[in-house]
């Protein structure tokens, strides 16, 4: 008997860039998606359970209804999928230069549906918070490297999080916050 290995991953909102295998999914027919549709319009064409992976770069922040939309890529992903997001945290300049962005995002923003937060009842589904991981501004200058990272802030910063966003996230403000979450 034949054992399928391969993951079905979906690129949410995948633009031009969309990930190597993966089904893109966008409202904009200029993109490489492979299903025009608006994220904001539920439900989404796909059955339950049909993917591995679910990849949301740079798209949560942009849509209207953030506890729905994770209802719904938690009904399109198989039981112990993962849910990959990369969103711009709530004290970089990115979070706010973007005048469609409705949402910011700390490394609690996934608390709500964690089954033993206190504050879990916007919405019934939940998810295992695997990694949590911020990402400070790379230059140019530096050839691609970040001057944080070089002063040991990055390594801090994600070390000890909320220590971070308590009293420096201001002062050395990253620029994507990254979480894998698990269905």
């Amino acid at each position: 008997m034949e054992h399928n290995t391969q993951q079905r991953i979906l690129d949410v909102g995948c633009g031009r860039k969309k990930h190597p295998g993966a089904i893109g999914i966008d409202c904009n027919p200029d993109t490489d998606a492979d299903v025009i549709h608006d994220l904001n319009t539920f439900p989404y064409p796909f059955d339950d359970n049909s993917f591995d992976v679910v990849n949301c770069d740079s798209i949560l922040e942009h849509l209207d209804d953030f506890f729905r939309v994770m209802e719904e890529l938690h009904r399109i992903a198989v039981p112990n999928g993962q849910i990959r997001v990369n969103v711009p945290y709530y004290t970089s300049f990115d979070a706010f230069t973007d005048p469609t962005h409705r949402h910011f995002f700390t490394s609690r923003s996934f608390d709500y549906f964690r089954e033993d937060y206190a504050y879990n009842y916007y919405t019934k589904v939940r998810f295992i918070i695997v990694k949590i991981h911020l990402t400070f501004l790379r230059l140019k200058q530096l050839k691609g490297l970040s001057p944080h990272k070089l002063l040991g802030v990055e390594f801090f910063a994600n070390k000890w999080i909320k220590i971070y966003e308590a009293f420096f996230a201001y002062i050395f403000p990253a620029r994507i916050i990254s979480f894998e979450l698990q269905v």
